[in-house]
Parts: structure tokens; C-alpha cells; sequence
């Protein structure tokens, strides 16, 4: 059994092939085989679809082998996109935070020395 066989027998393992049928804009009449696997998560969903990393010639679906699909690609894109976000978030409050912290009034502070005239304001 080869790479492409073994994949193609772990996917088929528990599943049910069923066929889509629906109609195009210019009403032709089209179907596809999908193939169909009850979810481990019951409460998430009851069925889900499965997307085969072999195409019908045989070739790899690389998206589909890795992703299992590209909704699942997508989903992962935007997760990575969120967290990448919340990184730049906090490092611009950890900036902030050393800008405010670098301030001489916050140094005296800090260090407990008598500040100079100049940064009290008085006259």
C-alpha cells in the first residue's frame, strides 16, 4: 500500500458517501459525491463533511491534507491574524507603560530623591 492509498483508506474508514445534486445559475443540473462522518464532539455537530486530499486524478490536495479543507485554512488564518494582534496590543502597552516609566517625575518617584525645581512647577 502506498502514501496515497493509506490516506485514501483512513479517510474512507467510518464514512458515508452521499451525493449532492443542485442547480447553477445558468440551470444546469449538477451532482458531487461527498463523503460524510458523524462528528466525535456530539454536541458541536452531528455530521460533518470530509474533504479528501486526493483529488479525482489522483493527485494531493495539499490544502485539504493539511487544513482538511479551505473553510478550516480560512478559520485557521484569522485565529493567527487575532493573536498576532493581541501581541502587538500588548506590546504597545508595555511600550506605554516604559515611556511613562522613564519620565523623570516617575523616576523620583521611584528612586525616592528630592526632585529638582523645574519639574515641580514651582515659582
Amino acid at each position: 500500500m502506498n502514501f496515497k492509498e493509506k490516506i485514501q483508506a483512513k479517510i474512507e474508514k467510518n464514512t458515508i458517501e452521499s451525493t449532492l445534486s443542485w442547480t447553477d445559475k445558468k440551470g444546469i443540473s449538477k451532482t458531487e459525491k461527498v463523503l460524510l462522518k458523524r462528528s466525535r464532539l456530539p454536541l458541536v455537530g452531528d455530521w460533518g463533511r470530509i474533504y479528501p486530499p486526493l483529488n479525482e486524478n489522483g493527485s494531493i490536495n495539499w490544502i485539504n491534507l493539511i487544513f482538511g479543507g479551505r473553510k478550516n485554512f480560512v478559520r485557521l488564518l484569522l485565529i493567527l491574524a487575532v493573536v498576532v494582534m493581541v501581541f502587538v496590543a500588548f506590546g504597545e502597552v508595555f511600550n506605554s507603560f516604559e515611556a511613562f516609566r522613564s519620565q523623570p517625575c516617575v523616576q523620583a518617584c521611584i528612586n525616592k530623591i528630592q526632585l529638582p525645581p523645574q519639574y515641580l512647577n514651582l515659582p
